[in-house]
């Protein structure tokens, strides 16, 4: 009750209400101007959404916008390999939990800005393992939208995992990217692309899409992974000729 009134006073000073209408308005755009609310960093928007966060829980959302802006030791994110693919089968529901924070945090620029794409194709690696389409679906689609020539996935770094497993859901798993991205491209679609197209206009000059390398040293399994207990079906896809059972229809949305 007392940090309520506190708060209320607060904005009864910030907004000049104790003022005439005439004198409050001239007083808020001269403080607009020296104190603007948006920037390129969205850091409005960040402490917000920061708040929303709960997988992990923030200790607070001041703390949070703060390491995002603390670039030491490098400023991108480590990109921490995950567990195995059965790890997470018996578990996905601790996957499944971060698709609401992940929303939020892709709204941030500082922490696209820090994302890199190894981290990205192991959260898709994450979302397939638990078998969650909305997951796979918004993963995609943002890895695609990253337009630099660092995303393209021939640029995926080795995962260099000791599970044989987790190995061949991975090099599969960037082979559909690109079988996912080929396809968009035949469509006239671009990873620079604006929300809004000319239709009418040719499509520009694209680069084709192609694998690591690291891929063809991924040999099938011996025996047969269901990434999902209902899909045990034939899938004519990289992860079926690797002897892997998982759909891929969430890969190919426009």
């Amino acid at each position: 009750m007392l940090w309520q009134r506190l708060k209320t006073f607060i904005a009864y000073l910030w907004n000049f209400r104790y003022l005439p209408l005439k004198y409050r308005w001239p007083l808020i755009k001269f403080r607009r101007r020296l104190l603007p609310t948006r920037t390129g960093l969205g850091l409005r928007n960040a402490l917000r959404h920061a708040s929303s966060l709960k997988h992990p829980p923030e200790p607070h959302p001041f703390l949070f916008v703060l390491r995002l802006l603390w670039p030491f030791p490098t400023w991108h994110f480590p990109a921490v390999l995950p567990p195995p693919p059965r790890e997470i089968i018996a578990n996905p529901e601790r996957v499944r939990c971060q698709v609401r924070d992940l929303m939020y945090l892709r709204s941030m620029p500082l922490w696209r800005a820090r994302d890199t794409p190894q981290r990205a194709f192991y959260r898709l690696y994450e979302a397939v393992c638990a078998a969650d389409g909305h997951m796979i679906t918004y993963e995609t689609e943002y890895f695609w939208r990253q337009s630099s020539p660092l995303w393209a996935v021939a640029n995926i770094s080795d995962p260099e995992c000791q599970d044989r497993e987790q190995y061949a859901v991975m090099a599969s798993l960037a082979e559909v990217l690109v079988e996912a991205f080929t396809w968009r491209l035949e469509l006239g679609l671009r990873r620079d692309d604006k929300p809004i197209m000319d239709r009418t206009v040719d499509p520009a000059p694209s680069t084709p899409e192609t694998c690591p390398r690291w891929t063809a040293r991924a040999p099938p399994l011996e025996d047969k992974l269901i990434m999902h207990p209902e899909e045990d079906e034939y899938f004519d896809s990289p992860l079926h000729h690797r002897n892997i059972y998982m759909s891929t229809g969430w890969f190919y949305t426009v």
